[in-house]
């Protein structure tokens, strides 16, 4: 069974999200806390990360590069209220950039509100993948 790690700070969202993945054969656990949540990333293996950006403890940028430093084969999708496109990015030195330059470590981005039918078709995808 896969293991997915939810951080975000929304505990209905979590709830509704966790609830779905789990009729999708998925195995979830949840986090409300930055901090909490790459704790869990070290101390359980997971597939894949679904992670807010703003959240307490540690803001999801520090959770996104931490994880991908330590685990750079750990899929982690961003979940987030503010939206980022490759246009954004295009202009500008990403390197000095700290959020852009966190944000394309990720392996997927996904604006709020999104479609659970995305979301799910983006975690099958990346949890196929070597």
């Amino acid at each position: 069974m896969n293991k997915i790690l939810l951080i975000d700070d929304d505990e209905e969202l979590c709830e509704e999200i966790s609830e779905i993945l789990r009729d999708e054969g998925f195995e979830i656990h949840s986090e409300n806390d930055g901090l909490k949540g790459f704790r869990s990333i070290d101390a359980k293996q997971h597939d894949l990360i679904l992670l807010d950006l703003k959240i307490p403890g540690m803001n999801g940028f520090d959770v996104l590069k931490a994880a991908k430093s330590k685990y750079p084969k750990l899929k982690i999708i961003v979940l987030s209220g503010r939206p980022f496109n490759k246009e954004m990015m295009q202009g500008k030195n990403v390197a000095e950039d700290y959020e852009l330059s966190a944000l394309q470590m990720a392996d997927a981005v996904i604006s709020k509100p999104y479609e659970i039918k995305v979301l799910l078709s983006k975690i099958k995808t990346l949890i196929e993948q070597p």
